[in-house]
């Protein structure tokens, strides 16, 4: 699932591998020095220095390091956009100088980048629930929307029996849909398929049982602290003004942020925003000012393939993984690294953990999470569980597993502390907050699907005060929700006058000291900074 929701971002200055060496009847003329290369609308765009005399450049390409160039363009500009390239696909680059005599340089070192999936490059496949919310005389269901640039539009299914007999509900643009035909106490199964632009349909999704029954004893209603009773839906919507304070839209060279996905505050009082768009970590002062980065596009040690969330400890020691490749990464506060840590060498331990019969191999990890004692928690969105480490990178266990029921997870995506040491996670597609304890046990749960005050579409980004306040964005309504110790809906975020405030895909958000939150707004690349009143 997490691998569908790949960004398009800058790759600024990959990593140099082994360039192809010149024959001795090469002349002397010096190749260019690159000044980057990045991925934009499936394409591939690349700059380089100009050299002195130069005639023209010749761009070679490959999907072979170090071997196999073929060339790509000749040009006498200094910039060059490739779009003869293909989705998911790697590419490596050298140049070449060309004199007036056409004499050559020697391969200039070599550069690559993968090319992201776009939808256009992405099939068109079965949707993935998001859930199923029995309200009065009706059932909510919602999917998450195809990635692929080709569907067209989705089928909704239903039978009363799991494995047969399923008839058309009704056909939509939306990824919502409502079903009122349904009666107390029945038990009604859900399908949904995909249309392409040429109206062929997918396969079957995962099929979604739903009871229709109102009564508060459901298993599926959620618990309240401890095991008590779940906190009531609000009658009202309450929304607490806020207002605008300054935006973070650019950090390191003064360039742009390129899909941000998360924020917290250091010991320091900076703020760090992991760019996932440039697999970099930014420093910023609270006032937005930028500090220093750490990390950078490339797969040796020290950068990031893939990074989306990130933590900094007590002490001002930062965490990164690499999400797909679960590479631990773990820097001291002016950017040396101290740990690297590959979770495919705990692959069958973790596997034992959640019952599996072959080694974990794959991981999707959206943040790590580091406890007051220094233990690493990380949310693996593609395994649906949390795995944990020891602050020097020793595995310890692993908890959840795929599944509604509570203490398992369907797609967890960030997570908090407590005051009280316990860990909130965010399952977001279950579309609720799960709480356990720091050994992993689950102890109580708050939130449901739906569209209304106190319950969650998409849930994402969570932050916990010391007054044990919580915070929750939900980036499909595109509100952020407060909630008391107890999990009972205070308000939402509002404007200056109190009217609801629609973000940008909000993703990580944290509060400082003086109660101004910071908003990673995804869509939009910046963090939004507001101030709340008391």
């Amino acid at each position: 699932m997490l691998k569908r929701l790949l960004v398009i971002g800058f790759l600024a200055l990959m990593a140099a591998a082994t360039p192809a060496l010149p024959s001795s009847a090469q002349a002397t003329m010096q190749p260019p020095g690159w000044v980057g290369i990045y991925t934009t609308a499936g394409k591939v765009g690349l700059k380089w220095t100009r050299v002195k005399d130069a005639a023209r450049y010749k761009l070679y390409r490959t999907v072979t390091s170090g071997q196999g160039y073929e060339l790509a363009a000749t040009t006498t500009d200094v910039s060059f956009i490739d779009a003869g390239v293909k989705p998911g696909e790697t590419y490596y680059y050298v140049l070449k100088t060309v004199a007036f005599d056409d004499s050559e340089s020697p391969f200039s070192d070599e550069r690559y980048i993968k090319v992201p999936l776009t939808g256009a490059g992405l099939p068109v496949t079965p949707p993935a629930w998001v859930g199923a919310l029995v309200e009065e005389k009706r059932v909510s269901l919602a999917w998450v929307p195809s990635p692929s640039s080709n569907a067209l539009a989705y089928n909704v299914y239903k039978s009363r029996e799991k494995d047969k007999g399923f008839q058309l509900v009704g056909s939509t643009q939306d990824s919502t849909l409502t079903d009122t035909d349904v009666r107390e106490g029945e038990t009604y199964y859900y399908a949904l398929t995909a249309l392409d632009k040429e109206f062929r349909e997918t396969p079957f999704s995962e099929v979604r049982e739903v009871v229709f029954r109102l009564a508060p004893a459901s298993v599926t209603a959620p618990v309240g602290p401890r095991g008590g009773p779940a906190p009531e839906v609000p009658d009202k919507l309450i929304a607490k003004p806020t207002r605008v304070i300054g935006y973070i839209v650019k950090g390191y060279q003064d360039k742009p942020l390129f899909s941000p996905t998360d924020i917290v505050i250091g010991p320091d009082g900076n703020l760090y925003v992991s760019d996932s768009g440039t697999c970099s970590i930014q420093v910023f002062k609270p006032s937005g000012e930028f500090v220093r980065v750490l990390g950078g596009q490339g797969d040796e040690e020290g950068k990031f393939v893939n990074l989306l969330g990130l933590d900094v400890d007590d002490s001002g020691a930062v965490y990164g993984v690499d999400a797909y490749s679960g590479r631990i990464q773990k820097f001291d506060p002016d950017g040396r690294l101290l740990l690297t840590k590959k979770m495919s060498e705990d692959g069958k331990a973790i596997a034992e953990d959640l019952g599996l019969k072959e080694p974990v191999t794959e991981f999707g990890v959206v943040k790590p999470v580091v406890s007051p004692d220094g233990t690493i928690y990380l949310l693996d969105n593609y395994n649906n569980c949390i795995e944990v480490y020891s602050p020097n990178g020793r595995y310890i266990k692993t908890f959840g597993g795929k599944g509604k029921e509570y203490g398992r997870f369907q797609g967890p995506t960030f997570a908090d502390f407590g005051p009280g040491g316990d860990l909130y996670v965010v399952d977001c597609l279950n579309a609720r907050v799960q709480i356990f304890d720091k050994d992993g046990n689950f102890l109580w749960t708050f939130g449901d699907y739906g569209n209304i005050v106190g319950s969650f579409g998409r849930p994402k980004g969570i932050f916990i005060g010391d007054d044990g306040r919580i915070y929750v964005a939900d980036s499909m309504s595109n509100v952020i929700q407060a909630f008391d110790d107890m999990g009972r809906f205070i308000f939402i975020l509002g404007d200056e006058r109190g009217n609801q405030i629609d973000l940008g895909t909000p993703n990580g958000i944290v509060m400082d000291k003086k109660k101004r939150i910071y908003i990673v707004e995804k869509l939009v690349n910046r963090v939004q900074i507001r101030q709340v009143g008391e």
